[in-house]
């Protein structure tokens, strides 16, 4: 006879600050109820008699507040999953029992499983003699049965959702004892329980000794919280706010991971300049700016260090030669200086004005840092693209400056770079795209805009690009600057990456009327518009 026994547990703790997790462990709902008595008259004979004297009017508004803990529960049809004769060299599922869940949070609730116990902290079956054992097969298994494995002496789970439009049993994996596995995710605030039949079988070889094995399969439910928007991320990490904004500077790669509610967007400020941003957090998990970057540098600035740009603290990058960011003797060839443990770059070239565009001021080069802030004749902000307009998309459609490969790199030289360097032009915490992992291509997919991501350099055609620049990405067909010269502004959408290619090309997404390239390579001196995404 092979038995497991189960145990339920009911998992309950307060709503953490620490911003880990989309679920918490129980909800509470404040209600405020206004009471409010108005215009009640207190007369006396005397009041009420004198013409000459108002009667008195008093208000009074009462709030009452409480709080309402949700209830939750878990109920088995039964405590045993038992395999009665489980023969050598065959597989045998146990019975099926019911695994019930009942609440009434507000947000839904989770119900999860794993194994192990305090004196077998494992995912085995241990015999009476407690020394041989049935392994689980691995969690990330997908056998329909245990008779597909190569494998005897293991053990695994299949469970059917009865909550699920087509209700069958799922293929089989093992139980983690380190972590849970989810057989329940309920975000529907309208259905209060759900269930789940759930089994296990066993393949044994002739090696195996008779007796009986058992273990514990461990079945956690937890309510959820209200879904946690950017803003609500912002608020529990106590950071502070500039200017009545929240810092670009002070997202973390917590603070995104925390974001439940997808596509939720915030504005932030870039304490560089006090310029502000839109950034949201996108379908593929990641936050972006849904803005283009518009800041200006400044030959002989010290004002960019490690402290508030995208430039590594660790020393190691700046000492090692052979490197993009390599010093040179006394002579710091891309602009670089560390002292103290904070990195400093110090601008060789200064972003180039709205009226003094030509190809004397912006040479095709790759030895220093060309950048160009684009305005209209009388220095105002440009929206190029009728897609992202200003009267659809706000600021969104701004179109930011343009950077050579090196200004995006926050580098003098970016003649010796390969791979994905570093540092970059975006605000500490952020960084430029990275193409070796396809992530401007992988975004696309996440939208339906393409169907495929498999290269890193192709064309994809589509009936129309109007979704790059639409909610929520916003990406803007602003142009690209070459030879001292604004081309296809309106019409071609330029982003760089923060990965070279061969030689002086460097990876960019581009994409067209009809056309997208999500990792298309140019060359390097090139001006493109910059989005950065959280580190």
């Amino acid at each position: 006879m092979l038995r497991l026994e189960i145990l339920t547990t009911s998992h309950f703790t307060g709503r953490e600050k620490i911003l880990s997790s989309r679920f918490r462990n129980i909800t509470l709902a404040s209600i405020i109820i206004m009471l409010s008595f108005t215009n009640i008259t207190l007369c006396s004979s005397n009041i009420f008699n004198n013409s000459n004297v108002s009667a008195l009017d008093y208000s009074s508004n009462v709030d009452i507040g409480f709080t309402f803990n949700p209830t939750l529960s878990i109920s088995l049809s039964s405590n045993d999953l038992v395999i009665p004769n489980l023969v050598p060299g065959s597989t045998l599922d146990s019975n099926s029992i019911n695994v019930s869940v009942a609440t009434n949070a507000a947000y839904g609730y989770m119900l999860s499983a794993n194994v192990g116990d305090d004196i077998h902290n494992n995912s085995n079956l241990t015999h009476s003699n407690n020394t041989d054992v049935f392994s689980s097969i691995a969690i990330d298994a997908d056998l329909s049965s245990l008779d597909d494995s190569e494998y005897s002496n293991i053990w695994g789970y299949s469970y059917k959702d009865n909550t699920a439009e087509l209700s069958a049993w799922s293929n089989y994996n093992g139980l983690s004892s380190s972590s849970n596995t989810i057989l329940l995710d309920n975000n529907n605030t309208a259905d209060s329980t759900g269930s789940v039949d759930f089994k296990i079988s066993a393949k044994a070889n002739s090696t195996q000794p008779s007796g009986e094995y058992t273990g514990t399969i461990n079945f956690t439910a937890v309510s959820k919280v209200a879904p946690m928007s950017l803003l609500d991320s912002f608020i529990a990490s106590e950071a502070e706010q500039l200017n009545g904004y929240y810092k670009m500077q002070d997202m973390t790669h917590d603070i995104c991971e925390a974001v439940d509610v997808e596509e939720s967007e915030l504005q932030l400020i870039d304490v560089r300049d006090n310029k502000v941003y839109w950034v949201a957090k996108l379908k593929d998990g990641n936050c972006w700016m849904t803005q283009n970057l518009d800041l200006d540098i400044v030959a002989g600035s010290t004002n960019l260090t490690s402290n508030n740009t995208d430039l590594s603290t660790n020393e190691n990058v700046y000492t090692t030669s052979n490197t993009i960011y390599a010093l040179k003797d006394t002579e710091d060839t891309y602009g670089y200086t560390y002292e103290n443990s904070v990195a400093t770059w110090i601008p060789e070239l200064t972003t180039i004005a709205y009226n003094q565009l030509n190809n004397t001021n912006w040479q095709n080069s790759n030895t220093a840092p060309y950048s160009y802030n684009y305005l209209d004749g009388n220095g105002n902000p440009v929206y190029p693209d009728s897609n992202v307009s200003q009267s659809t998309a706000g600021d969104h459609g701004l179109s930011g400056n343009y950077y050579n490969w090196t200004a995006s790199l926050a580098s003098n030289d970016s003649t010796n770079a390969t791979g994905n360097p570093t540092n970059s032009i975006c605000p500490k915490g952020w960084r430029l795209p990275n193409a070796t992992d396809k992530e401007f291509g992988n975004l696309l997919v996440q939208y339906n805009i393409i169907s495929t991501n498999t290269s890193n350099s192709y064309i994809e055609n589509v009936s129309s690009v109007n979704s790059v620049g639409a909610s929520s990405l916003y990406f803007v067909r602003g142009g690209y600057i070459n030879s001292g010269s604004l081309g296809n502004s309106g019409n071609y959408g330029t982003y760089w990456s923060g990965t070279s290619n061969i030689d002086s090309y460097a990876y960019y997404l581009d994409y067209r009327s009809s056309k997208i390239y999500p990792q298309l390579n140019g060359s390097r001196n090139i001006g493109r518009s910059v989005r950065c995404l959280t580190r």
